[in-house]
């Protein structure tokens, strides 16, 4: 598609005075050239300078300023009327174009007056919103404002002459159509001399990275040679926008990356002496590559082809890796070759033949696979992978002894056979051992043995042939392995410990590896080593090693057995024996017990703490204090240790005997709180030992509390009791006075109550005390002493009637006590 000139010019640049682009035709300086009188869609947009405000360069008639400007220059090539008529887009009545010409053959730089120019306003004229130069007007100037109908005089023109003509959009509504209707002609645009329009498209194939993401490299280049055709004078450029294109903007240079599946790019055509240009376009389009899969590498194993099975020279059939690559792209659609190196995969140049053995000749060596559509030979990917040689294990032959079996004759054995991989195949890691009774079947693979752990031997002596596998490639080599039957052994033994793990439950851990020396005494043979199982299956297979054990219920004095394997160096079976575990109890002791030296005796005896009915003569005894008898005799207070050792098992256990001083109390002191509703007794007590009290009741029984504290004390004359909880006597004693006033009497001669008198005292606590009666009134009634007979309710020897009378008494200690009774009758 050709364009004579651009079809729409968006100019969006927004210029001040100082700042804009040199391109752009707002300026007189950067006029779009006319070219072919041909039709041009435009647009105004800015102002750039405002090229009325240079000396001589203004339309006096019109007096419009440069709003939404653009500039056109004009050359004449042959004489004729110089007309047009400029069309706004906008269907808008408001729309409002106004224009100056100056020429002919001016500068920009001085412009002079315009010759022709239009200002009307179309609203105000109620005029059309065309406007323009026209042969059938004779006015050259019009407007501003209602002035005019919106066209003046045409020009006539001569050849060689030049003109410039301003466009300005005062209403800023958007482009404008020129269409040039004069007689006068203007220099030729080049054109695109192109044939086919379609011939100037390029199609590449997306090589370039990501095979799927649409972009690629073009050589533009390639088109201007057939864009250009005879013409000589004439620039071709490339552009990504139309706007770019129009004013010479941004061009494009090769290899030019492309990140779009399909774009346009745009064609600068200028006749590069009249500066005359058309614009034009061609299509981009980048097709995927083959969606290819990048292979593993490929790997096989070193062989015996070329008579070295260890120099990594091996041979190949690359169209196995075709599936691979083509990632389930359809075989049919699509070739693939292989190659040496990139560039002849790019140029699909020497291929190899993939069909047929290829040698490697270094170990890795890389190769280019090229894949290409067979509709589209453009269309191409390419991926590379390793050849990989893997190295065959190395291997030994070896024999395997297993020790016999007691279950079948001296010839056979129960052989785990995966303990021989060691020996076949060293140390090295990443190794499996598949066995097999034939070298047949170990070539072929087929029917390896299916029980490798628990195999039986079916002859003596027997020959097996073994795979011998590295697990990261599978390459292999075959060794034998033959199997013998060993009829030596060890020591079966008892392995003893006592239950001293600090919980005495019958259960234990078992250190095996103390049974070694036992197993292996008297053994001349060098570097045996012992493990130890469960069972004598799992030590003839060699699985479930232990360490330690610990027993699953409590041991008897049977004990439990477990099985040691006895082997050299290099796996070779000695024997297996057997090995007792034996638990023995502690002694059965008082493990700590506490004893009480009093002070007035001499010493105590203190013993080992047997359970009852043990025999003291079935153990050892070891004091800390150096004697080795059952019981000692101790003087002092302290901690005593003592070891009991039982004489059969050697088992020991160790008691802590605590002898602790006592005595018996002394009572410093007693607080009495009586004569109250709430008697309280508080006792006082020192000395070494642990002491509790008591105080004896009327009925002579002692209930004794650790509290020293007695509270709802009767009154009464008592006895404190003092008692050391360890035992020393006497017990402490102490009399004491609970002072108490009874709350009535009744004088009726039955025997109960029959007198009023203090309780709790006697002559020992209060010999001087004096009691005084009174009735309500203060009336000294009696006086009486305590101890004595009490009051009978009588005054004067006359019975007194029931009442409320009242008391006061000074106690031996200072008390005053003071209170009220009641006389009932």
């Amino acid at each position: 598609m050709k364009f004579f000139y651009p079809f729409t010019l968006l100019l969006t640049l927004i210029c001040s005075f100082h700042g804009f682009s040199q391109n752009r035709p707002t300026d007189c300086v950067n006029s779009v050239i006319v070219c072919g009188n041909i039709n041009l869609e435009l647009n105004s947009n800015g102002t750039g300078i405002n090229d009325f405000a240079s000396p001589n360069s203004n339309p006096p008639a019109c007096s419009f300023n440069e709003s939404q400007s653009l500039w056109l220059k004009v050359n004449i090539v042959q004489a004729g009327t110089l007309a047009f008529v400029i069309t706004p887009e906008s269907s808008n009545p408001d729309e409002d174009y106004d224009f100056a010409v100056y020429g002919p053959n001016v500068t920009c730089d001085a412009l002079g007056s315009s010759i022709r120019c239009s200002s009307s306003n179309p609203t105000a004229a109620g005029i059309s919103t065309r406007t323009g130069l026209s042969d059938s007007e004779n006015d050259l100037t019009e407007g501003p404002g209602g002035q005019g109908n919106g066209f003046v005089k045409s020009i006539d023109a001569q050849a060689g002459e030049e003109y410039y003509i301003l466009v300005d959009n005062f209403s800023q509504n958007g482009g404008f159509d020129i269409e040039f209707t004069g007689t006068a002609t203007f220099p030729d645009a080049p054109t695109n001399q192109t044939t086919n329009s379609t011939a100037i498209n390029l199609t590449e194939c997306d090589v370039t990275g990501d095979t799927t993401d649409g972009m690629t490299h073009y050589n533009l280049e390639q088109n201007t040679a057939i864009i250009l055709g005879s013409q000589s004078n004439t620039a071709i450029t490339y552009h990504n926008s139309e706007q770019d294109a129009s004013l010479g903007e941004n061009p494009l240079s090769s290899p030019y990356l492309s990140q779009q599946t399909i774009e346009t790019i745009y064609i600068r055509i200028e006749n590069t002496i009249t500066n005359c240009f058309i614009l034009d376009s061609f299509t981009l389009t980048t097709t995927e590559g083959p969606a290819i899969t990048t292979p593993d590498a490929y790997e096989i194993c070193d062989d015996t082809t070329d008579g070295n099975d260890t120099n990594g020279i091996a041979s190949f059939i690359l169209q196995n890796k075709d599936q691979e690559i083509l990632n389930n792209l359809s075989p049919s659609e699509y070739t693939i070759t292989y190659h040496l190196d990139e560039t002849d995969a790019d140029t699909n140049t020497a291929p190899i033949d993939k069909t047929v053995s290829y040698t490697n000749t270094v170990n890795p060596q890389r190769i280019y696979a090229r894949v290409e559509n067979k509709t589209n030979s453009i269309c191409y990917s390419t991926v590379s992978f390793n050849l990989v040689v893997n190295a065959l294990p190395t291997i030994t032959n070896e024999k395997l002894v297993q020790c016999n079996d007691t279950t079948s004759d001296a010839t056979t054995s129960v052989f785990n056979l995966n303990q021989a991989l060691e020996q076949l195949a060293g140390t090295t890691e990443n190794r499996r051992a598949e066995f097999y009774t034939s070298a047949t079947a170990a070539i072929s693979g087929t029917f390896p043995i299916s029980n490798p752990i628990t195999y039986t031997n079916t002859s003596p002596n027997q020959q097996l042939f073994v795979r011998v596998i590295d697990t990261h490639t599978e390459c292999y080599r075959i060794a034998t392995l033959n199997l013998e039957v060993s009829n030596t052994s060890a020591n079966d033994v008892i392995l003893e410990n006592c239950d001293d793990d600090g919980i005495e439950d019958g259960y234990k851990e078992f250190i095996l590896s103390e049974a070694n020396s036992l197993i292996l005494n008297g053994i001349s043979s060098p570097n045996l080593t012992v493990k130890y199982y469960e069972t004598h299956e799992e030590a003839l297979a060699e699985i479930n090693e232990i360490t330690t054990f610990i027993n699953e219920s409590p041991l008897t004095i049977e004990g439990e057995t477990i099985y040691a394997r006895i082997e050299d160096n290099r796996n070779q079976c000695y024997g297996i024996n057997r090995v007792s575990l034996q638990l023995y109890p502690l002694p059965d002791i008082t493990a700590e017990e506490d004893f009480f030296l009093c002070d007035h005796q001499i010493n105590i005896q203190v013993g080992a703490g047997l359970a009852p009915g043990e025999l003291t003569t079935n153990y050892s005894y070891n004091w800390s204090t150096g004697e080795t008898t059952e019981t000692i005799a101790v003087t002092n207070a302290g901690s005593y240790r003592v070891t009991v050792t039982n004489n059969t098992t050697g088992c020991s256990k160790e008691r802590t005997v605590i002898v602790i001083p006592s005595n018996t109390a002394t009572i410093q002191s007693i607080e009495i709180k009586d004569a109250q509703t709430n008697n309280t007794v508080l006792v006082f007590a020192e000395g070494k030992g642990n002491y509790e009290y008591a105080i004896l009741g009327t009925d002579n029984i002692a209930t004794y509390q650790d509290d020293p504290l007695f509270t709802n004390v009767p009154s009464g004359i008592h006895t404190v009791l003092v008692r050391d909880k360890n035992g020393c006597l006497p017990v402490t004693k102490q009399k004491i006075a609970v002072v108490g006033f009874p709350s009535y009497f009744t004088p009726n001669g039955d025997g109960f109550h029959d007198k009023w008198t203090m309780e709790g005292v006697s002559d020992e606590f209060t010999s001087n005390a004096l009691i005084f009666i009174f009735n309500r009134h203060g009336k000294l009634l009696k006086q009486i002493r305590p101890g004595g007979n009490g009051w009978d309710g009588t005054y004067g020897g006359k019975t007194l009637p029931s009442s409320e009378y009242w008391f006061k008494t000074k106690l031996d200690d200072g008390r005053v006590i003071t209170g009220s009774f009641s006389l009932i009758r």
